[in-house]
């Protein structure tokens, strides 16, 4: 028998990882000022648990993209990231497992 929520959850987090994927190439879009005026506001503004999808998705894609020049800009959106990520929590709250 089909586990139907299971199907669901997984759909939901393919959904949500998409959607993270299009919030990063929004940024690679934008100049850099742009870019991380938007990323300072999406780490104050999303959900624990929005932060920490980002968090894994944002590290992943910085650490396998291979055009040099966007890997750079993603390891530099990364590190701000997790600054703001600090500055928010209060704590340094570690890498995505």
């Amino acid at each position: 028998m089909v586990d139907w929520e299971r199907v669901l959850q997984g759909a939901g987090a393919f959904v949500q990882g998409v959607t993270y994927g299009m919030t990063i190439s929004r940024w690679l879009e934008l100049d850099d000022e742009s870019a991380y005026a938007e990323i300072v506001s999406y780490v104050n503004g999303s959900s624990t648990g929005d932060v920490d999808g980002m968090d894994a998705v944002l590290l992943q894609t910085a650490s396998t993209n291979f055009i040099p020049e966007q890997r750079n800009r993603l390891v530099r959106f990364y590190a701000l990231f997790k600054v703001v990520e600090y500055n928010r929590f209060g704590q340094f709250r570690g890498f995505p497992a």
